[in-house]
Order: structure tokens, then C-alpha cells, then sequence
């Protein structure tokens, strides 16, 4: 067990579109997702980001009103536009072309982000780091005193840097990484060891890492926390698999709540797997029904903590 010692979560980062070929458009990003999980899971986040005063960013203010999300960390850019992310096709694989020069670029200091009492659980990833005022934005919120910082890396190129890395590196106390950006983090730590779990527990130990995250798809999760062994658990099958876009953002949500509330390792692991599993049975990163949240806790989350 680990101490519930959190006052309140702090999510920054980047909100956008994926605009399909058809021009249909969805809203995500992984913060976005991550803090919109973490609403509908019954906290209440403070979410850090930026929109354009156009369509797009007034939907997103709508959505974040319609969910009971806390908008004082929003931004408005008078002169950008809402992030957008075009998506196409080749074959069934899709590729990505992320605008730059957007609203998220764009997020700037503010007091509101520092005016909370007690100690913060701050949540970030990388994406919005590869402009230098939303950088530096991103490191006077991850250094600040009384926090632990979770890190979902989210390594997409050419958005990130091998200095960025190792920044986010000397200030995280939890890393939350996939198959490839492990090997990434520890080609940049040198590390060399042979097998997964070696790599995987030597990042933890020369990062002082409380745990490190390992999410490997349809073959499940891995914890490796700093006071005890490894813990896996498999990837639950679902009925009917939509997609898995957001499942990832879904898990990082269970675990911010984890920490939260005082959960062990293993029912934070379990029940991380659990809802990323029913991510994917809908379409799209987060669910249009607040009834998935309180359908979910129903199955998972009465067996204590």
C-alpha cells in the first residue's frame, strides 16, 4: 500500500481533433483524455491547456461544461487556432499529421495554476512540450514543491528530444511508458541489460522512480514499483473491440485515481487493465455516456481498496 497523500490532480498538456478524411472530428489529446476519464471517475481535476477563439475550442468549452470539468485552466489564444491532428490512411493503418503553430503551443503561466493549497499530483506528457513557452510553461508546473509528477511519455516524432527526456527524467516519480519508448529511455540512460524486465527495473532504479509503468497492448501491463517486485496482469478480452485509441489515456487515469486513494499496487494494475479493455470496446478515446463510469466502478472498484 502507498499513502493517499494527494489534495488534488493537475493535468497539463495539449486538447485537439482528429479530423478524418471525411472531415468528422473528435476530440482528444491525451491529457484531454486522461482529465476527462479522471471526471467522469469521480475526481475533479484541474486541466491545464489552450484553445483558438474558434469552433473547435468553443466545442471543447462546451464539452468540459457538460462533464462538470473545472475550465479556470483553459486558455483562450485570440490569434491560433485549436489543436488539430489530420488523420489518413494507408491501407487500415492510419498516420498522423499534427498541426503546429496552435493554440497549445501557446500555454502560458498563469496564477491560477499555483493558487491551490496542499500537495498536487501532476500529470503530463510531451506533445505540448515541443514549443518553447508551453515548455517552459510545463517546467515551472513539474518543478514546483510539494508534488509527484506522473509522466505518460508519449514519445511521437519529431515532437521530442533526448533533452526533454532526460529532464522529465530527474523530476518524475512515476513513468508511464509502451514497448518502444522503453527502449528509447533506456538507450538515453545507457542502460544495456538483457531482457525486458531488466531494462525495465534498472530505468525504475536509476530514475528513482516510485514505479514505472509498462503497457505492452493486448498482452497487458506491468508495474514496477521501487518497494517490491514486478506485478503483471494480462489484458482482459472484451465482447466487441471498437478500437483502441485512448486506452492508454484511460489507464493513466485509474492510476492518477489509484494514487489518489490509497489503492494497492495490484488493484491499481487490475483495474487499469480492466477499463482500458472497455475503452476499447467503444469508439473514439473517451465514452459519450456517464453511465460507462458508474458501470464500470459497479464491476471493478467494489472489492475495497
Amino acid at each position: 500500500m502507498h499513502e493517499n497523500a494527494f489534495d488534488r490532480v493537475l493535468v497539463f498538456g495539449e486538447v485537439l481533433f482528429d479530423i478524418f478524411p471525411d472531415q468528422s472530428r473528435v476530440i482528444g489529446g491525451a491529457p484531454f483524455n486522461a482529465a476527462r476519464h479522471l471526471q467522469g471517475l469521480g475526481l475533479d481535476p484541474f486541466f491545464v491547456s489552450r484553445v483558438g477563439r474558434d469552433a473547435p475550442g468553443e466545442e471543447v468549452r462546451e464539452q468540459m461544461q457538460l462533464w462538470g470539468m473545472n475550465r479556470q485552466g483553459l486558455q483562450v489564444d485570440q490569434d491560433r487556432p485549436t489543436g488539430m491532428v489530420l488523420v489518413r490512411f494507408k491501407g487500415d493503418e492510419p498516420y498522423y499529421e499534427i498541426k503546429e503553430e496552435v493554440a497549445f503551443d501557446y500555454i502560458e503561466q498563469d496564477q491560477e495554476q499555483s493558487s491551490f493549497e496542499g500537495r498536487t499530483l501532476f500529470y503530463h506528457g510531451t506533445l505540448a512540450a515541443r514549443s518553447s513557452i508551453s515548455a517552459s510553461t510545463l517546467y515551472a508546473l513539474a518543478q514546483k514543491k510539494d508534488q509527484e509528477v506522473f509522466c505518460d511519455i508519449n514519445l511521437r516524432d519529431p515532437w521530442w528530444s533526448r533533452e526533454l527526456v532526460r529532464d522529465i527524467l530527474s523530476w518524475c516519480s512515476y513513468l508511464k511508458v509502451n514497448l518502444d519508448e522503453l527502449e528509447e529511455v533506456a538507450s538515453i540512460l545507457e542502460i544495456r541489460e538483457e531482457g525486458l524486465q531488466a531494462r525495465a527495473r534498472m530505468v525504475q532504479k536509476v530514475c528513482g522512480l516510485k514505479c514505472l509503468v509498462l503497457t505492452m497492448g493486448g498482452d497487458g501491463a506491468m508495474l514496477f514499483p521501487g518497494d517490491r517486485e514486478h506485478l503483471f496482469a494480462a489484458a482482459p478480452k472484451v465482447s466487441s473491440f471498437e478500437d483502441a485509441v485512448g486506452a492508454g489515456d484511460s489507464f493513466s487515469a485509474i492510476f492518477l485515481m489509484g494514487l489518489c486513494r490509497g489503492w494497492s499496487w495490484e488493484s491499481i494494475l487490475q483495474r487499469a487493465v480492466r477499463i482500458a479493455a472497455e475503452v476499447c470496446s467503444i469508439k473514439g478515446a473517451v465514452p459519450e455516456e456517464k453511465d460507462f463510469y458508474s458501470r464500470f466502478a459497479r464491476s471493478v472498484m467494489h472489492d475495497g481498496p
